[in-house]
């Protein structure tokens, strides 16, 4: 019975580590300003662009210092950013992202 308490307690806390560390949140505008991501709970990102007018929901998923932006309309198809900072991402082509104020 103590090593189900005992499986018990790591699971949990496992779990709740992962729950706390890792996320992604606020907006992030590329420093042309010309495109921003707005990450959301439940791995929900919009990406917004007042230039072309277009407005696009994605999915995310944090991996480390990674962060997978999927489109559920391409399957197969993902932008995957990494977290240099708190306040910067950095993208393909050396795209960075800065979180807006």
């Amino acid at each position: 019975m103590r090593q189900w308490k005992n499986i018990a307690t790591l699971v949990l806390a496992c779990t709740l580590l992962a729950a706390c560390g890792g996320g992604v949140s606020g907006t992030f505008e590329d420093e042309m300003g010309m495109t921003s991501l707005t990450f959301q709970r439940g791995g929900k990102v919009i990406q917004a662009s007042e230039l072309a007018g277009m407005e696009l929901e994605m999915k995310y998923e944090v991996d480390g210092d990674k962060i997978r932006l999927t489109n559920p309309e391409a399957a197969g198809a993902a932008l995957v950013l990494t977290r240099i900072d708190d306040d910067t991402l950095s993208g393909p082509m050396g795209i960075r992202f800065l979180r807006k104020q």
